[in-house]
């Protein structure tokens, strides 16, 4: 029996053609730029959000700041300030951070004569400084033995305050600013602060008096019109708390603009100590409530230029310019406009701008 052989033919492979190849590059090229364009939507929204959001933090913590200063600005023990007033510190009438006699002082743009603190200042943008009590270091004095002015010791409870820290003490009737003279207080327990003359460790300020009460209205180291005077037992003492706002350059290079401040809190050598408290700030413009008829609200506002008496000021309004930072980019789509200070601008960086304004009234001078 003859058996047949066969022969397997080879199966032919099927491929893709041309035309097909090239749709699918068509098509994943489709989806791909899709992709893409979402992402990069997405991130740029991403961005856009967590910027002006970190934008209005900045704006709510800057007028925060700001506004609690002013608010206790010129503030002592009494509600309303009276009495004599004595500044026993050497400069004191002439240190904007020590007199207390003008808790409130404007600077404005090109036309006011700034403090030399503020250094680096934009020249177009105000600045303000401010003194006031610190609430949050309030003492009483310690009865008995209670205030001995002959041997300048003021009894009370145990603290950590350090020779060279500017204190205000007041009973209403006197209210006087000094620099602590001792005790050394290295272990933070002392039970009493000194207000003696003489050189003061560790600082280049000094009292000029020990005593603490003024023959007159005033007392200071220019009129040395200073005598002895006995703190009564509901007296009040607490670190004085003096700050100067003002705007420069941030400290980080190509950063635009920061809110800056001068403060004397944690300062025992006599003088303030600046540091960049806010970026983003680019602008800030200030108006003052004048009260002229002594009812204890403002009847208009000024620029400190048109301030003649700043114990009439009763309010403060500020406005702050704020913009995202020119190193996270170009976040807004196109150029944008705004009003700051009653004048339209461009901003061609295309970063994004926000304006805020705040009106606060000084505690002390308001009903």
């Amino acid at each position: 029996m003859m058996t047949r052989s066969f022969v397997e033919r080879p199966v032919r492979q099927k491929g893709y053609s041309l035309i097909e190849l090239m749709i699918s590059i068509a098509l994943a090229s489709f989806i791909t730029l899709v992709t893409a364009t979402v992402y990069i939507s997405a991130k740029g929204s991403f961005n856009y959000e967590n910027a002006t959001s970190r934008l209005q933090e900045n704006a709510r913590y800057a007028m925060d700041n700001m506004a609690r200063n002013i608010r206790m600005a010129g503030m002592t023990s009494c509600f309303e300030n009276g009495g004599k007033f004595a500044d026993t510190i050497s400069g004191g009438a002439t240190s904007w951070w020590l007199n207390m006699q003008v808790p409130v002082m404007g600077y404005e743009g090109s036309v006011s004569t700034f403090p030399s603190q503020f250094t680096n200042r934009v020249t177009t943008a105000d600045a303000i400084t401010l003194l006031g009590s610190d609430s949050n270091s309030e003492m009483t004095i310690t009865v008995p033995p209670g205030h001995n002015p002959s041997a300048a010791t003021i009894p009370t409870t145990q603290h950590s305050i350090q020779p060279g820290a500017v204190l205000v003490i007041s009973d209403c009737k006197q209210t006087s600013v000094f620099m602590v003279s001792g005790p050394t207080n290295n272990n933070n327990n002392a039970t009493q602060v000194n207000h003696n003359t003489g050189n003061i460790q560790g600082t280049s300020g000094q009292n000029c008096s020990k005593f603490l009460g003024s023959n007159g209205a005033l007392a200071n180291c220019t009129n040395n019109q200073f005598v002895s005077y006995t703190f009564r037992e509901d007296a009040v003492f607490f670190q004085l708390n003096a700050n100067g706002y003002y705007i420069a350059p941030s400290a980080q290079a190509n950063n635009g603009n920061s809110l800056w401040v001068c403060s004397l809190a944690g300062q025992t050598t006599g003088t303030t100590g600046c540091s960049e408290l806010v970026n983003g700030v680019e602008d800030m413009q200030i108006m003052y409530g004048i009260d002229t008829d002594a009812d204890k609200s403002a009847n208009y506002y000024a620029r400190a230029s048109g301030v003649s008496d700043w114990n009439t000021v009763v309010s403060v309004r500020v406005n702050l310019l704020l913009a995202t930072s020119p190193l996270e980019g170009m976040l807004s789509s196109k150029p944008q406009t705004y009003t700051f200070n009653g004048t339209s601008r461009t901003a061609t960086d295309r970063r994004v701008y926000h304006v805020y304004s705040s009106t606060v009234n000084l505690r002390n001078r308001t009903k």
